[in-house]
């Protein structure tokens, strides 16, 4: 994530990504975390991502004890997903949001992705009979999501499809995009679709 025009409460050009962290004797090494986070704060920046599935669930936790617990909230902005490995029924989704909330030490996420959208979690998420963004669009109007967008490693139709179901409700989208080689997961075609 990059700050922009769009999401200017989003400070300096980089983000803290929380998908490998430093680990200690199988646990995330909390003493060296905070060290990195209070160096990528203290520098200017403040946009952390995290997901439950990182780390098995100590990405979580981890930014509750050396982030949640040590800053006041508007210090930071943090993002984190839902993905479908995660829930097996449109019931799982509101106990596992705030599960998500309760282990990152937060009342609301800044940014919220459903993660993933490709050809097979469209089976889920491009269903509009689950009634899944319902229940999002009612956290988003509760202030516990700021943000709602999503993340997409799926071919240019399969995002086209989405984006003709929920897109009036995305405020943004995660691609694969590698400025030195736009043909990477078709990221060209995939951005001119995003910002036609």
């Amino acid at each position: 994530m990059v700050g922009n025009k769009f999401f200017p409460e989003i400070h300096g050009n980089f983000g803290f990504g929380c998908m490998r962290l430093p680990m200690k004797n199988g646990n995330v090494d909390h003493e060296l975390f905070c060290q990195m986070a209070d160096t990528f704060i203290e520098t200017g920046f403040n946009y952390f991502d995290t997901a439950h599935g990182y780390i098995s669930g100590k990405s979580e936790t981890a930014i509750r004890e050396c982030i949640a617990k040590r800053y006041p909230r508007e210090k930071f902005l943090l993002t984190n997903k839902l993905t479908t490995p995660f829930f097996n029924k449109q019931e799982d989704i509101r106990p596992f949001f705030e599960q998500q909330l309760a282990l990152c030490g937060v009342d609301y996420f800044d940014f919220y992705l459903l993660h993933n959208v490709n050809e097979s979690s469209l089976r889920y998420y491009g269903n509009p009979e689950n009634r899944y963004m319902d229940y999002f669009l009612e956290q988003k109007r509760k202030g516990r999501i700021r943000h709602l967008g999503f993340s997409c490693h799926a071919a240019h139709e399969a995002l086209s499809d989405f984006l003709k179901l929920y897109g009036q409700y995305m405020e943004f989208c995660q691609i694969q995009l590698n400025y030195l080689d736009w043909t990477l997961q078709d990221a060209k075609a995939k951005y001119d679709l995003l910002t036609a």
